[in-house]
C-alpha cells in the first residue's frame, strides 16, 4: 500500500473547550502521514491558545485564522489550502477511532473505483463517553439503527438524505471529488443539511460509496437545545430542497429522515427514472 497524505480539516468557533482533545485524538492516530489543518473562525475564546500548543509541538499542525464566516466557509479554507490525495473532516467536537484513517486509507487504495468510504458515527452526551448511541437519542429512531450502504444510484440516495450516511467525520473522501462538484455551499453558516447538501452533489455525479464498518467516529451534539438544533437545521433542509428543485429533494424538510429512504424506494417512479446515462432525479 502506498503512504498517501491526507488532510485533516478541523474548523473551531469557541470550542476551544474540546479543542485539545480532538487534536490529541489526531495524534493518537495509527494512521501517521497526515497534515491537521486547524481553522479558527474568528473564535473570542482560547482557541488561538490551544492551537498554538500543538502546532508548536508538531509540524504537521498548521493554523490558519479567518472572521467569522460560519462552519461551511471554514472547511472550505482548509479544503483551499489542503494538500493531501485525501480528506478528513473533523469538527472541534468530534473524535475518531485510533484506527480510522489506516483502514480507511486501505480500502481506497486497495480500490481505486471507491470514491468514499464511510464508517459508523456514534454520538454521546453530557460528557458521558462511557455510553454511546448510534443515533441521535432524541430522533425518535432506535438507537440501535444503522445506516449501511454500499454502491451507487437509487439504493444510496434515499440513505444519503437520511441524516445521513456521510456525517462529514465518519467518511474519507478523495480531494480530487471537490474539485470535480465543488466545495461546501457558504450558504450553510450553521449546522444541518450542510453535509448532505455535499454528498447529494457527490452522489448525482456517479460517486462510489463504500461502508467500512470498523471505522468509527464519535460526534458530541450541539451545546444548543435540542429544540434549537433542530430549528436551524429545518431552515437548512429548506434551503436545500428550494435549491435543487428536486420532488426527491422535497422529501427532506417535510418528513422524519428515517421515512425518506423507504419513501423512495416504494415509489421509485415518482422520484427517480433510469436511463442510458444512469439514474434521473425527478
Amino acid at each position: 500500500m502506498n503512504n498517501p497524505l491526507v488532510s485533516i480539516i478541523v474548523p473551531c468557533y469557541n470550542y476551544a473547550h474540546y479543542l485539545g482533545l480532538t487534536l490529541e485524538n489526531i495524534r493518537t492516530q495509527e494512521y501517521q502521514h497526515w497534515e491537521c489543518l486547524i481553522i479558527d473562525d474568528g473564535s473570542t475564546d482560547d482557541t488561538s491558545s490551544v492551537a498554538a500548543l500543538f502546532v508548536k509541538a508538531d509540524g504537521r499542525f498548521r493554523y490558519l485564522h479567518q472572521s467569522n464566516r460560519g462552519l461551511s466557509a471554514a472547511r472550505n479554507y482548509g479544503l483551499a489550502e489542503s494538500r493531501g490525495v485525501y480528506i478528513q473532516f473533523l469538527d472541534s467536537d468530534d473524535f475518531i477511532h485510533s484506527a480510522k484513517i489506516a483502514k480507511q486509507v486501505a480500502i481506497l487504495e486497495a480500490d481505486k473505483e471507491i470514491d468514499i468510504t464511510y464508517g459508523k458515527s456514534f454520538f454521546f452526551f453530557d460528557d458521558n463517553l462511557s455510553e454511546l448511541y448510534p443515533t441521535r437519542k432524541k430522533s425518535g429512531a432506535s438507537p440501535k439503527k444503522n445506516l449501511q450502504v454500499n454502491g451507487r444510484g437509487k439504493a444510496v440516495l434515499g440513505k444519503l438524505l437520511i441524516n445521513n450516511i456521510m456525517e462529514v467525520s465518519c467518511a474519507l473522501l478523495k480531494k480530487e471529488l471537490t474539485k470535480k462538484v465543488g466545495f461546501f455551499d457558504e450558504s450553510f453558516k450553521s449546522w444541518g443539511a450542510e453535509d448532505i447538501d455535499l454528498a447529494y452533489r457527490l452522489h448525482v455525479n456517479g460517486t462510489r460509496f463504500v461502508l467500512g464498518r470498523t471505522a468509527k467516529s464519535i460526534h458530541y451534539p450541539h451545546h444548543k437545545s435540542y429544540q434549537t438544533n433542530m430549528s436551524d437545521a429545518k431552515k437548512n433542509y429548506q434551503y436545500f430542497s428550494k435549491k435543487y428543485e428536486k420532488r426527491v429533494c422535497s422529501l427532506v424538510p417535510d418528513n422524519h429522515f428515517f421515512r425518506i429512504n423507504d419513501i423512495i424506494l416504494n415509489n421509485p417512479e415518482y422520484y427517480i427514472k433510469q436511463s442510458q446515462d444512469g439514474y434521473q432525479y425527478l
